[in-house]
């Protein structure tokens, strides 16, 4: 999924809107300057492990050393402080949340039900946001403390809605759902699960990964659910679901998608099989992890052939987050 290196600007046809929209936010971040961390998933090593890199793609970690499983879908995310990474693993009976520090030690599960995972950490690092199973019919959005817990379900188990994460502030979470018959769509509701109102129309098939630091920008990716001869697409939106912009279009039968900012802002970072050759009109390519400016323009190329998941595309799942903090 990395193949061809060089990334051509023309390739990138950036909406203006988007520009004028993200701008605005990458001037407030880029006083800050950090950038963090990339957590992400790789088979590099012939298993699937976590690693940690950073933006420009120096520093990598291998930060876990699990026994190896045929489930790609391991979902790291780094805590607040950049000090803890929470995960999901199915050794064989489904997956358990784990928590393990980002330096590899003190690795420690704390879910047992077998049907948990893509965990988010909320803003205070004291409670944790995932997607479980409900019963045989669906998965629904749940919430528990960090250290694991009495869980709150916070959907209805009569839609799946999969892939929760908490808007800066905390008030909110944002989610994908199938509520009210449609494939996928962007939803919002407080953190209580109260409110619940669709931000995306059915037809783009939405599913939401990533908010901006200063909560205002929502980041998703097109033809969430559909098979991989779809394409699918980053785009932009405001919190509330308006003015939503293409990043970039995508090639036919590629895919650029489980996109989220950098701490400061200024950097967005994704997973694209657009440069790959093994590429079928039934099958995703081989990923590489690739990072952009937040207004859509330098895209670069930081993790090259980070994994290959053909039939699922649920490997390698890069996300942004903090450096460690004191």
């Amino acid at each position: 999924m990395q193949k061809a290196m060089e990334w051509r600007s023309s390739l990138w046809a950036v909406v203006l809107g988007a520009i004028a929209i993200i701008c605005t936010a990458t001037m407030a971040f880029a006083a800050n300057g950090d950038q963090g961390k990339i957590v992400f998933v790789s088979d590099r090593t012939g298993s699937w492990q976590i690693y940690t890199v950073n933006q420009d793609g120096t520093d990598l970690f291998q930060v876990t050393n699990l026994a190896p499983t045929d489930d790609d879908g391991i979902f790291p995310s780094l805590s607040p402080n950049g000090k803890g990474i929470a995960f999901n693993y199915n050794a064989g009976d489904g997956p358990d949340l784990f928590v393990i520090n980002v330096d590899g030690s003190s690795q420690r599960q704390i879910t047992d039900d077998h049907g948990s995972f893509w965990p988010r950490w909320s803003p205070d690092g004291n409670r944790i946001v995932f997607t479980t199973f409900a019963g045989l019919r669906s998965v629904v959005i749940a919430t528990m403390p960090a250290d694991g817990g009495e869980r709150k379900i916070l959907t209805s188990d009569l839609w799946e809605s999969v892939g929760g994460f908490y808007t800066p502030d905390g008030k909110e979470i944002i989610f994908g759902s199938q509520m009210g018959g449609f494939v996928s769509a962007a939803w919002i509701m407080n953190e209580d699960g109260s409110h619940q109102r669709r931000l995306t129309p059915a037809p783009i098939k939405a599913q939401p990964w990533g908010v901006s630091p200063d909560g205002k920008h929502i980041l998703a990716y097109t033809n969430q659910d559909t098979p991989p001869a779809l394409p699918s697409s980053i785009f932009v939106m405001n919190r509330n679901g308006s003015q939503r912009e293409t990043l970039a279009s995508t090639p036919v039968f590629h895919h650029d998608i489980y996109p989220s900012y950098s701490p400061d802002g200024s950097k967005i970072v994704f997973m694209s099989d657009r440069f790959s050759t093994d590429i079928t009109e039934f099958t995703y390519g081989t990923f590489d992890i690739v990072t952009i400016n937040a207004d859509g323009l330098n895209p670069t190329v930081t993790v090259p052939a980070a994994g290959s998941c053909p039939f699922d595309g649920n490997c390698v799942t890069p996300l942004g987050g903090a450096n460690p903090s004191e």
